[in-house]
């Protein structure tokens, strides 16, 4: 299987890149403080390791968005990324979506992935706090992160 790497790079205030490599392919995706997309990433980790076969993450970027969207997930999970331009209007929220990546990962592989990259956050903002200060009062998804690394230490 190919290695792959996750990467969470704190932009100005309010604003991150999410950096997905697998292999020779690198993808970026823009996402705000609008919303919560590093607590979706950790919490479908969660979602994934507790069991469930699929799961659905959501980077919003005003007024566009990306879904990391989980499936069939076993010792592999099939994931797609899928950009959105509009997915703040109720008219054009699911439409036009545009195929970004796709594959199969190794899923205990993804889920350590994502507890590193969570980590790795929270060192670079030097804590919590300072975390949802950055990012516009949003709470740095500590709890979420906390089940993933209990999960992974059984």
């Amino acid at each position: 299987m190919t290695v792959f790497s996750l990467q969470w790079k704190m932009g100005h205030a309010g604003a991150a890149d999410l950096v997905f490599g697998r292999g020779t392919a690198s993808i970026e995706v823009r996402t705000t403080y609008i919303g919560d997309g590093l607590g979706s990433m950790v919490q479908a980790a969660v979602d994934l390791q507790r069991g469930s076969r699929s799961a659905v993450a959501h980077l919003p970027a005003e007024p566009s968005g990306t879904c990391l969207f989980y499936g069939g997930a076993s010792s592999e999970v099939y994931m797609q990324i899928v950009q959105f331009a509009d997915m703040q209007s109720v008219a054009a929220r699911w439409s036009g979506g545009k195929l970004r990546w796709h594959g199969r990962v190794d899923t205990r592989e993804y889920l350590r992935t994502v507890a590193f990259m969570a980590e790795e956050v929270l060192d670079q903002c030097g804590g919590a706090e300072a975390y949802a200060k950055a990012w516009g009062g949003i709470p740095f998804p500590m709890s979420e992160l906390e089940a993933l690394r209990q999960g992974l230490s059984a």
